[in-house]
């Protein structure tokens, strides 16, 4: 219905924008439940939270800042809501997770322990086979102790930076074990779907190649979790041994596979190259890096600095 609405404003003028947005208002969730009975059973905050984020959808739309709104669909991979934690109905026990309208505690794999107040979940599902949940907390960080040294860093596509100090414990990276898995699932995908085109099946009827093809997809999200899991280590290794971190802005990518980042750093024998192969990296993972270090940074009170060299100099 909020969509609806919403759809007949994009055609309006100001004045007929307002006296909709007027009529949108008295469209609570309340009301909601009264005119479809079946949003009963959906947590009322998890209804306000989608009716303030197509609120902000449209606002971004009209002002400029993004295309029109699309709608959610049953055949996107990803399905998630948000609700918030009011008055303790969002909560970890022992024996699970409180959700609200929800009577019994969800099961769920701890991985790590969750620090402050809860705010709000967004609860996530992927092909309703993977369900995730994560939670919005409010808690004070205290900040890290202060070293008094720095560290020079830049971008290289092997082991994703080059720097002028050695870090003490960072884990060495290679991928080599998951490339070769995952070379070989590939291969074997590419011979069960020659298979099913000598039979005339269709790739969604072939069972062997369908399951074949959900080993090749669990292969890379283990290999994305490796990165990003190197990331943070390498992120916050940084910032707990070093107060300033001064980062050399990434040039394009070079011919020959060759580092011209790292020429950006001071040499001395104490530079280190993280041990992997060759092009672990994209510039992308960089970029992640650099996010990463910045919100953590603000979190514990250290120092980041970028400069941007010309000329290769």
């Amino acid at each position: 219905m909020l969509l609806t609405l919403r759809q007949q404003e994009s055609g309006k003028t100001v004045e007929e924008r307002t006296s909709a947005r007027l009529q949108k208002q008295k469209m609570t969730p309340a009301k909601l439940k009264k005119d479809y009975p079946f949003l009963k059973a959906t947590d009322s905050l998890a209804l306000a939270n989608a009716q303030r984020n197509l609120e902000k959808a449209f606002q971004n739309y009209y002002r400029g800042r993004a295309s029109y709104p699309k709608l959610k669909s049953k055949k996107s991979a990803w399905q998630s809501y948000t609700t918030n934690n009011q008055g303790h109905t969002i909560y970890l026990a022992e024996d699970g997770l409180k959700l609200p309208k929800l009577k019994s505690k969800v099961l769920v794999h701890q991985h790590r322990s969750v620090a402050g107040k809860i705010r709000s979940a967004t609860i996530s599902a992927k092909n309703r086979q993977e369900f995730y949940v994560s939670l919005l907390c409010e808690e004070d960080i205290p900040a890290l102790p202060k070293t008094g040294s720095e560290i020079e860093i830049a971008y290289d596509p092997t082991g994703l930076v080059v720097t002028n100090k050695p870090i003490v414990g960072i884990p060495t990276f290679c991928q080599t074990q998951v490339l070769e898995k995952l070379k070989k699932a590939q291969r074997r995908l590419s011979c069960r779907a020659k298979s099913a085109q000598r039979r005339n099946a269709k790739l969604e009827q072939a069972k062997n190649y369908q399951k074949q093809k959900s080993q090749v997809q669990q292969l890379y999200i283990h290999k994305l979790k490796q990165k990003e899991d190197f990331t943070e280590q390498l992120s916050i290794a940084l910032l707990r041994q070093f107060d300033c971190i001064i980062i050399t802005k990434p040039p394009e990518l070079r011919e020959n596979k060759e580092s011209k980042a790292a020429k950006t750093v001071k040499k001395s024998k104490h530079t280190t190259v993280f041990p992997s192969f060759e092009d672990n990296f994209t510039l992308s993972d960089w970029n992640r890096l650099l996010l990463k270090l910045k919100y953590k940074a603000e979190w514990y009170e250290k120092e980041l600095v970028f400069i941007c060299p010309t000329n290769g100099k």
